[in-house]
């Protein structure tokens, strides 16, 4: 009997884990995005056609990994890009976690260097992961999983009009074109770098800007997210990633303007986490 019962055991476990794997095969092999609600911060999941997944920010904690748990099985422990918006806590401060738990094989980041103690924990993760650093410094264009990513920011051929936060206007800014949905990434991007994006792409149409999914620039600050701004990117759907905070955010005056351009808002605090899962034609 006891021989009898171990089997079953295995046979049922066996079962079990076939049932999983094949569930989530499936569901590897179609994209998506989930922005995450890891409360004060940016996390966004992009699983591409092809298998291929980025991690765009961690969030500020280690609770990225229960988000990631979630939604990847159980035995897959690769990410094969992190992009790395900049490094502000918010949107940095669950990637070291992240390296410890996954491997990653490639790290998207700006060339903004920290010296707090927290970075160079990161700094050394990073070299320890061994993974592929690229380093952006001007506008690139990655063919990846069968979409294209845009990568528009940071550009040292724009104007500034007037100063702001440094950090947040060296944020890597993209825009990523699939075959039925498009959504630009904007970090913790200003309104002055804003402008100067108009200024560079927009003579005219935008369609370097134009987005169906706008992920809202810092939370929704009301230092960005400027009228001409959400004109230029003409987006359908307005992605707030926000949490508790002493701050204001999202701010009254962005979710107005937002509301009289007929934009749908969607907030990771009041609805949890996003999943775009475009329908295929």
């Amino acid at each position: 009997m006891k021989k009898l019962f171990i089997v079953i055991v295995v046979v049922l476990l066996l079962s079990i884990g076939l049932f999983y794997y094949i569930h989530f095969s499936a569901n590897d092999k179609k994209f998506n995005i989930i922005f995450f609600n890891v409360g004060q911060g940016d996390a966004a999941l992009i699983r591409f056609e092809d298998g291929t997944k980025m991690l765009v920010d961690c969030g500020p904690d280690r609770s990225i990994l229960g988000k990631l748990g979630q939604y990847l099985p159980f035995y897959d422990r690769t990410i094969d890009y992190l992009v790395i918006s900049h490094p502000d806590n918010d949107h940095y401060g669950g990637c070291v976690d992240v390296l410890k738990r996954y491997q990653v094989k490639n790290i998207i980041e700006n060339s903004e260097q920290k010296t707090d103690d927290y970075w160079r924990v990161w700094r050394a993760q990073a070299e320890e992961e061994k993974a592929q650093l690229l380093v952006l410094s001007q506008p690139e264009v990655f063919d990846i999983g069968g979409a294209k990513l845009e990568f528009i920011t940071p550009d040292a051929s724009l104007i500034l009009d007037s100063a702001g936060d440094i950090g947040n206007n060296q944020s890597l800014v993209f825009r990523l074109v699939e075959k039925t949905v498009s959504v630009l990434f904007t970090g913790d991007m200003e309104e002055i770098l804003e402008q100067a994006l108009i200024k560079k792409y927009c003579a005219g149409d935008c369609p370097s800007l134009s987005a169906d999914i706008l992920k809202i620039g810092h939370h929704g600050s009301d230092t960005s997210s400027s009228e001409n701004f959400l004109n230029s990117v003409n987006p359908k759907t307005a992605v707030i990633s926000v949490g508790p905070n002493r701050f204001g955010h999202p701010s009254f005056r962005v979710l107005k303007k937002l509301e009289r351009a007929g934009v749908k808002i969607q907030r990771t605090d009041e609805r949890g986490d996003i999943v775009f899962d475009p329908v295929r034609k």
